[in-house]
This record gives C-alpha cells, structure tokens and sequence, in this order.
C-alpha cells in the first residue's frame, strides 16, 4: 500500500491552488491504479475542523493520522506520500513529501514576518523528516536543493496538469454575453498578493484602452496596494473585481478573454496558463520562476517586472489575429499534452521506484 496525507484538500468549493492540485492529481491516480489500495490520510486537527475530502474511489481507504499510533493505522504500508510539506514521524517507511514552492521561504519581502517563519519551520521540518521530496516542477526542485542541500537525485520533479473537461472552450452565445457585459478584455487570476505582480499588469493596461480587466482573486495583503493601483491609473471604471468565482463560471470567463494575463513573479508550477490555454484564450505569460515550464511554447512570455513589455505583448494578441490564432492552436495542444492523468503516471511510476515495487 501508498499512504496519501491529503489534509490540505480539506474545504469546500471552489477548490484552487494546492486543494485543487491535490484533489486533481489523486483522483487521476486513483483511477489510473485501482489495483493498489491507498490509504487517504488527513491529520487528526484537520478531521475536528470538518470537511475532509473523502474520495468515492473504490481503491481509497480514508484514515486520520494520530503520531504514534500510524504504524498501526497504516500496516502495511511500503510508502508514505504527503501531497503538502507535512510529515509525521511514523510509521516507520520510506517517506516522500512535496513541496510546492518556497516563495515564504525565499522571498520575505513578500510575506509577513509571522507567515515567513511559520512556513520556514514547517517546510523544513518537512524536508528532514522526508527521504525524497517532489516538486511540481525543475525549478522548484532547484529551490529545495539549495535551500536545504538536499542532493538533486533525492528531488522529483512531475509537472502538473490541466483537466480539459472541465476547462474548455464556451459556447458561442456565452462567449457573446459575457462580451456584451464586460466588454473586450484581459482576465487574470490569482490571491491579491504582491508577488503576483497585478500593479504592473494595471498599470500596462492603463495604456491599453481597447481592453478592460475582470480580476478574479480574493483579497490578500496586496489588496491594498491594488486597489491603490486601480485609482491611480484611472483604471478603476476599465475594472471587475470577482471573488468566489465557481469552476464552471470560472472557465467561462476565461473562454470569453481576449487574453489571459500571468504576470506573476513567482510559482512553484502555474496551473493558470495552462487552463487558459485550455478554454482557447491566448496567454501572456511572465518568464518569471517555473512559469516557462508550465507555459511551454505555447504563450507569449515576458519579463513582467516591465509594464511597457506587458503593453507590449498585450497589444499584440488583440491586434494581430494571426498571432491570437496561433497562440490558441498552441495552447491547446500544450493543454492536451499536459493532463492530470500524464502527471498521475509519472507520479505512479514514481511510487513504484520508490516503494521498491
């Protein structure tokens, strides 16, 4: 058997960042090998606050990790996977974390001081615990091995992925209507924090006055500072702000965009180009961190620190329809390549190496 600790899938909808990863790629792991029985573990805390995630798979067995008692509670076990930098000191087996990124680690500037150390002391607990870490991608696997010296051929990076039934292309009359209600624009998405680089993307399309901007993230310690932004540049009457946006409506309003825009600068992985590519939106793409290997040759990608280059590429997509067409072709192709079931397999030979199986 492979334990999964997936305390982090916990909630309810709409499910994104690393919930939505982990209930993405478990579940196509689950179908993928329903001949091994996996053990779907969440931490005893998790289960008082309610709303674990219990998978339907027949080949799932839902368990609460209880330190001592887990050599117990998952006998049998050759492998104990957590799908977020969580590890506990048993049972006793070959343990592999993931670690999705280290922008609390690395990048202090852009959290708070009680965020940075609180994430620092528990990745790194995570890490020594582990005998092998997976990351979502090369350069976050790189960003583990320097900042705990963990030894490359102890780090496993498996890209992710996009399920393309649930984004996908909108009919045309929804297209039409959304068009009719926000106008032609850029969609964008994301925690209104400020590694996501939103100032500049409103800055860049303050200058762009054929688009406006539907900006779909929840509020975070960046708000302010957008909300500032909007004012400023006068792009405040251009501007939706969406929260709690549901999957289907989400896919939507990607469908309807002119262009999608990833200013970000920094991502473990990126899932956003890839569901924009997905529902056929032409991505503009920062070059920043692992988004060149989310977004593949498939988007326009451009050092986002530069409101002029963001402009730039923006102009681009809307004014050239064969380069909007060829970025659509591309994306979906990249989308197609890059599913959930790909990452599964990869993930599942994996366990295998490491199980000794």
């Amino acid at each position: 058997m492979i334990a999964l600790e997936v305390s982090s899938a916990a909630g309810k909808p709409p499910f994104g960042g690393v919930g939505g990863m982990i209930r993405s790629l478990v579940g196509a792991l689950l179908e993928l090998d329903r001949e091994t029985t996996y053990p779907v573990c969440s931490r005893l805390e998790r289960w008082w606050k309610g709303d674990l995630w219990r998978p339907s798979a027949p080949n799932a067995r839902v368990r609460v990790l209880v330190d001592p008692l887990n050599g117990w509670l998952l006998r049998g076990t050759k492998l104990f996977h957590s799908l977020a930098p969580y590890m506990p000191r048993t049972p006793r087996v070959t343990k592999l974390v993931t670690v999705h990124d280290l922008n609390a680690v690395r990048n202090a500037e852009w959290v708070s001081k009680s965020w940075h150390e609180k994430r620092s002391a528990k990745i790194g607990l995570a890490v020594a615990r582990s005998d092998f870490v997976m990351t979502p991608s090369a350069f976050s696997a790189s960003e583990v091995c320097d900042q705990y010296g963990v030894p490359a051929e102890r780090v496993f990076p498996i890209l992710l992925g996009v399920d393309s039934t649930r984004f996908k292309p909108s009919a045309p009359d929804v297209v039409r209507q959304l068009r009719e209600k926000h106008g032609d624009y850029a969609i964008s998405i994301g925690l209104l924090t400020p590694r996501k680089n939103f100032i500049t993307l409103i800055e860049a399309l303050a200058r762009v006055p054929e688009l406006r901007l539907v900006l779909v993230g929840r509020g975070s310690d960046g708000e302010a500072a957008v909300e500032a932004a909007l004012d400023r540049t006068g792009m405040r009457a251009r501007t939706v702000r969406m929260t709690g946006v549901p999957e289907a409506e989400l896919a939507a309003l990607i469908s309807a965009a002119r262009v999608c825009a990833v200013p970000s600068l920094y991502e473990g992985f990126g899932l956003t180009p890839l569901e924009a590519m997905a529902c056929g939106t032409p991505v503009v793409c920062s070059n920043a961190a692992s988004l060149p290997e989310a977004a593949g040759d498939a988007a326009l990608l451009v050092d986002a620190r530069s409101s002029d280059a963001l402009e730039d590429a923006l102009r681009r997509v809307i004014f050239d329809s064969a380069l909007a067409a060829d970025l659509r072709a591309r994306g979906f192709a990249r989308a197609n390549a890059m599913t959930w079931e790909a990452s599964a397999r990869a993930l599942r030979a994996l366990h295998r190496k490491l199980a000794g199986a």
